[in-house]
């Protein structure tokens, strides 16, 4: 037996079984792990007499205890450095001092050994050296609270061609960090619109806990979600997007994974096609508008012209003096 697929396994129940709000039987969980029931039986039973987790079986569905919470955990080096890694790009898209990001660099801290525990005590003092925004931290809070506890939230949330706030009540489904915009967002089903919609946490104004209860939908899976988006934008279809890079970048462009459904086709002149599915979104057009006239879009039409209309007006912007 593979002891590592194993282990890795049933970590894997245990988190599940700990944060799923659903319950599971057997038979569910081993459709869900790939593996037969009398595997799953094995598992459980390492989870509650090996590693102690109350484990516990309802009417044909196992949970974990209620109130129960992980031990404290040990990170190897590269796992460390995984997360360390992460909390710095958050940080070089915020550019604001969190407190949580500093509590989690302290953890780290104190379990590596130098160079990298250096470099966690050097990043600290960098992010003390940002602004705090107080509202974000406590909205942020107040979100991930509501969301963790399924409970409805009331906002007052300005949108960016709105002159004032409204105030909405959403179901959080999901927070997703986007380095494009330099912001958050949380998705949530909003009984305003009764639609699945996108809020820029930046935007929100006010954020209160109600005890209304609300589920989140079975189906939903945000990595699903923002398949076709370039960012966070899933507004409207998702398209065939051929761009044409020349060959001065066509490395640079290779080197980088910049979307799961990317296919490159390197060309006899060096030049580099570029084949996407996604939705055309202006976090794409501004990719592309980024590269200037290395790139050119093959199709679809629409988005040719929208980037050739936009090259008109930056020309037109730039050929009269500037006014101050």
């Amino acid at each position: 037996m593979d002891r590592t697929k194993k282990t890795d396994r049933v970590l894997r129940l245990w988190l599940l079984l700990l944060r799923s709000p659903e319950r599971y039987s057997t038979r569910q969980l081993a459709e869900k792990f790939n593996v037969t029931a009398r595997t799953i039986y094995r598992d459980l039973e390492c989870l509650e007499y090996e590693l102690r987790v109350p484990v516990y079986n309802s009417e044909g569905k196992w949970a974990v205890q209620e109130n129960y919470f992980l031990p404290p955990i040990s990170f190897t080096t590269a796992e460390a450095l995984c997360i360390f890694l992460a909390a710095r790009l958050m940080l070089g898209y915020s550019h604001r001092y969190d407190p949580n990001v500093e509590s989690t660099f302290r953890v780290l801290s104190s379990v590596l050994q130098a160079p990298l525990g250096n470099q966690v005590e050097k990043t600290l003092e960098w992010m003390r050296r940002f602004p705090r925004d107080e509202r974000r931290l406590q909205n942020l809070a107040k979100l991930a609270e509501g969301w963790t506890t399924l409970h409805r939230l009331k906002i007052s949330y300005q949108s960016l061609p709105a002159d004032v706030a409204t105030e909405r009540i959403i179901e959080p489904y999901f927070i997703e960090p986007a380095a494009p915009g330099h912001a958050s967002y949380v998705i949530a089903y909003c009984l305003r619109t009764h639609e699945v919609r996108t809020f820029r946490i930046e935007r929100i104004q006010d954020v209160e806990i109600t005890d209304q209860g609300y589920t989140i939908p079975g189906d939903f899976d945000a990595n699903q979600h923002f398949a076709g988006a370039w960012g966070v934008v899933t507004e409207g279809e998702e398209q065939d997007i051929r761009l044409k890079f020349k060959k001065e970048i066509a490395r640079l462009i290779e080197e980088t994974i910049w979307h799961p459904s990317q296919k490159l086709a390197k060309q006899p002149d060096g030049s580099l096609i570029m084949n996407l599915r996604v939705y055309n979104s202006y976090e794409l057009v501004t990719w592309i508008m980024g590269w200037g006239q290395k790139v050119e879009v093959i199709e679809p039409e629409e988005l040719r012209s929208q980037i050739e209309q936009t090259a008109k007006d930056i020309v037109k912007l730039y050929s009269r003096k500037p006014i101050v």
